[in-house]
């Protein structure tokens, strides 16, 4: 699972009014309610938040609750998915899981619920996007490496109007070859950009 998740919470063992008060929260927020059966349904389902309570848990349930979080983290990533415990567990928690869990307060309520959730589907969000861009700045430099290549010469502006930017982030692309260690200089009789070999001449055509 790792870096997707789904819109959805999953709830263990909680009573109705915390049932109630979840089905309240995922409806105005229009999020799914997985209710699991087992601790298997808490690997099983994807989600981007559990809410677990381990008061309610058999001892076989316990054992492998903490089987399964001491193997959460080889599954799910914390920036993706949280735990919300309605109290304290009977079992001594895994160190490694503790960057999944939620500090729960004395009263488990509607308002707490909803910032967690919210802040929750914010932080997945804002880190989706930070990908997506570092994903565009990678693709837009493999495409003004390979024009600088096969064309000699790369203009500004037919990147900026391929890709929708600014001249000052095509122009941040390039110093980034250059600090990978490409030569890349300013042509001023073609007015564009060209690779320059270790004897100082243009690249030619590849």
């Amino acid at each position: 699972m790792g870096k997707t998740y789904d819109n959805s919470i999953l709830s263990f063992h909680l009573d109705k009014t915390l049932n109630d008060l979840l089905n309240q929260l995922t409806e105005k927020l229009k999020i799914n309610v997985i209710v699991a059966d087992c601790v298997t349904d808490l690997i099983a389902y994807p989600c981007f938040m559990q809410v677990i309570n381990p008061a309610q848990l058999s001892e076989e349930d316990q054992e492998e609750l903490l089987l399964w979080l001491n193997l959460i983290h080889e599954t799910y990533d914390p920036r993706y998915m949280s735990i919300i415990l309605t109290s304290s567990p009977l079992f001594k928690m895994p160190k490694k899981v503790e960057r999944f869990i939620l500090k729960t307060p004395e009263v488990l309520d509607y308002d707490y619920l909803k910032l967690k959730v919210l802040n929750k589907l914010t932080a997945i969000k804002r880190h989706d996007t930070k990908n997506k861009t570092h994903d565009r700045m990678i693709f837009r430099v493999l495409k003004i490496l390979k024009v600088l290549k096969t064309e000699r010469i790369l203009y500004i502006e037919d990147m900026c109007n391929e890709f929708n930017v600014s001249r000052k982030t095509i122009n941040r692309d390039i110093d980034l070859l250059n600090a990978l260690g490409e030569i890349i200089e300013y042509d001023k009789v073609k007015k564009g950009y060209a690779m320059v070999m270790e004897d100082g001449e243009y690249s030619q055509h590849l």
